[in-house]
């Protein structure tokens, strides 16, 4: 990627700030920029693998509970950890500023494309400097940085390819774009909406008919799950209607997509009301009746639990809505002459090229993808991380200590209570920042209704109504993020962390820039370029200086006046425990990074074995650990004595030995 000169100024300005970061004390380096253990799964994990101890947290049992391409590049960084356990750590830290500094420029490049020049730098810089968004993207050593670079690579790659003319791209084309795919998928295994949305809008790229396609999926989905909770409500335990819950909507909204397109729902001509409400009702009802049909026979035959049999009428009644409402919005974006095809001239005229291009993109797409799965199925005994199925389980246990799973429509939809914790967080920030961070009262909805009203009326204003690609791509990224968002809330997903909606807050901020460059538009023209430039030059300074102060003031100014955490807490355990003692905790990700001559278990699952996971569920915990010949368990009273699974799991094993800094450590006894 060649840099241009105004990207250069902004790379150094941005890696010469960071230098006090990546130079700082030790002690400040720890306390202040990796603020989250789970970062440290990653590190003692690769620094094992770099030792030949294979993928691993403690040495014993292998694990999967990682996301692969953020270790892959850690692995060589903490080959150094043999000499110098702090200096990989400063070269994470360098990774992340220039992969943040490349997010910046990736925003900078796509957005002044469709905008104002000065508002695509003044993107960069807020993605960089903003406070909030550092402490989540850059700092902390977790994959964000990595993720966020390739999304938005993947992005301005796609809007590239269709900017030219559809008769020039080439099987090569696509399956450059499905290397990018992958790589993007391999940052975040959840990318996977987003780079399945990618590869739509590559294969179907004539007439925009990728909004189609997306916009129904989106419909379809949606109805199924709307339906399904408008229903049955939000139950504390989901495990009997999940699966019926899943092959309901899978079955429904694929039926939806083949016979929409079956009876013109896809052809960008509006037939007239009686036509088109007739042909939307019938493929609603048709098609929600058949995925009914398909679950009550699979609940028949106890392949799957009960399923609400409500549910399907209240689908079918959604679905007509939601789709008529796609269909009148995209054939008056994508509008087309009258001679516009029949669906089956269509599919007889451009299904070799569909089949070329969706070839050519999920060709490395899914070859890796099969690969990395069998691959974990051989060596860990599961295809995926083991990490996300336990917190799908933690979801189904009453007494868990983390964040329990979604209870209302609106989070469903990622409008979480209180609205700084949402998915949708950097969107909603004027509406946080005016409540004081409240939310669920009539006020706080009033209040994002408004807000929500001035950002689509300024891009109604704006590029919107140039139309374009920009807002092509800005809508298939929000439609890949409500993909990702009812994934984790239609289901038992607990313990959900602000590092998983990265692709959400650069949607929220790309469409917060189309709408102010919408209202700039508003501004009368004489002038207006100069008022545009002013106000961006100042905007990007202020922001710079704030962002600037900010990390020097932890890193440099601010000097550290006790040892890091991580290091009185390794301490205290050396001192307290005998070498070669085994340490069951709750997390432990730093401690088995710094502890020496000490083995650290994982308790609660995510960067264990799927073994001990498949305990954990049995019930059979204790057995296992008891096998593993544990010493010692350490972690917060509160968790251990009264949270699930611990005080079934560590029952009538602990005897108190001493506390540090509201941690208490426990000898593991067996009776």
């Amino acid at each position: 990627m060649r840099l241009r000169r105004l990207e250069v100024i902004f790379l150094l300005g941005v890696l010469l700030v960071h230098l006090s970061a990546v130079l700082a004390p030790v002690d400040a380096l720890l306390d202040r920029w990796f603020t989250t253990d789970d970062a440290f799964y990653y590190f003692q994990v690769a620094r094992n693998i770099s030792e030949g101890k294979g993928s691993t947290l403690d040495g014993i049992h292998p694990s999967n509970g990682y996301h692969p391409l953020w270790m892959a590049v850690l692995v060589p960084v903490f080959t150094l950890a043999r000499v110098d356990l702090v200096l990989p750590l400063r070269l994470t830290v360098l990774l992340s500023v220039l992969m943040s500094a490349g997010t910046g420029i990736l925003l900078y490049r796509f957005l002044s494309r469709f905008l104002h020049p000065g508002l695509g730098m003044l993107a960069a810089v807020l993605w960089v400097f903003f406070p909030p968004l550092h402490q989540i993207i850059t700092r902390q050593g977790m994959e964000t940085g990595l993720n966020a670079f390739f999304v938005m690579l993947l992005l301005v790659e796609v809007q590239a390819l269709l900017s030219r003319p559809a008769g020039q791209d080439t099987f090569r084309d696509a399956l450059r774009l499905g290397c990018i795919g992958a790589l993007t998928l391999f940052s975040r295994l959840d990318n996977i909406f987003f780079v399945g949305f990618a590869g739509v809008v590559l294969i179907f790229r004539e007439r925009r008919a990728y909004l189609f396609w997306l916009g129904y999926l989106i419909a379809g989905v949606s109805a199924g799950m709307l339906a399904f909770f408008l229903r049955v409500g939000f139950p504390r335990f989901l495990m009997e209607f999940q699966r019926g819950l899943d092959v309901f909507v899978g079955v429904s909204t694929l039926l939806k997509l083949l016979m929409g397109f079956g009876l013109g729902l896809f052809t960008p001509v509006w037939k007239g009301w009686r036509k088109e409400l007739l042909g939307v009702a019938l493929n609603a009802g048709l098609s929600a009746a058949a995925g009914g049909v398909a679950v009550i026979g699979l609940s028949a035959a106890g392949v799957v639990g009960s399923f609400p049999r409500l549910t399907i009428v209240l689908d079918a009644v959604l679905s007509g809505v939601f789709f008529l409402a796609v269909r009148r919005g995209m054939v008056r974006k994508t509008a087309m002459p009258d001679e516009a095809l029949s669906p089956m001239d269509e599919l007889r005229r451009a299904l070799p090229l569909w089949l070329k291009r969706g070839l050519g993109y999920f060709l490395p797409l899914g070859g890796l993808l099969i690969a990395y799965m069998l691959m974990n199925l051989q060596v860990f005994g599961t295809p995926t991380p083991v990490s996300g199925q336990v917190k799908h389980w933690w979801g189904t246990i009453a007494d868990v200590v983390y964040v329990k799973p979604v209870h209302s429509i609106p989070a469903l939809f990622g409008v979480f209570s209180p609205l700084g914790q949402s998915p949708w967080w950097f969107l909603f920030q004027p509406v946080t920042l005016l409540t004081g961070g409240q939310s669920g009262t009539a006020w706080t909805a009033g209040l994002l209704l408004f807000w929500l009203g001035v950002v689509l009326e300024g891009v109604r204003r704006g590029v919107w109504r140039r139309g374009g690609q920009g807002v092509d791509m800005l809508a298939v990224l929000f439609m890949a993020c409500l993909m990702h968002i009812l994934y984790y809330t239609s289901s038992d997903y607990a313990n959900m962390r602000p590092w998983y909606w990265v692709n959400e807050t650069l949607a929220g901020m790309m469409l917060l820039f189309f709408a102010l460059d919408g209202w700039w538009a508003g501004v009368p023209a004489p002038g207006r370029e100069t008022r545009v430039r002013l106000w961006s030059a100042l905007a990007c300074a202020g922001l710079w200086l704030w962002g600037s102060f900010q990390v020097l003031e932890s890193f440099a100014l601010q000097k550290p006046t006790v040892p890091a955490y991580y290091l009185q807490e390794a301490a205290y355990l050396e001192a307290y425990t005998p070498p070669q003692s085994k340490i069951g905790m709750p997390g432990g990700g730093a401690t088995a990074y710094f502890v020496r001559h000490r083995t650290v278990i994982n308790l609660d699952g995510l960067i264990n074995s799927y073994a001990y996971f498949q305990s954990l569920k049995d019930n059979r915990g204790r057995e296992f650990l008891d096998r593993l010949g544990l010493d010692y368990v350490f972690g917060a009273s509160g968790v251990i004595e009264q949270s699930a699974p611990y005080y079934t799991l560590l029952a009538e094993r602990l005897e108190p030995v001493g506390e540090f800094e509201g941690f208490r450590l426990y000898r593991y006894r067996v009776p």
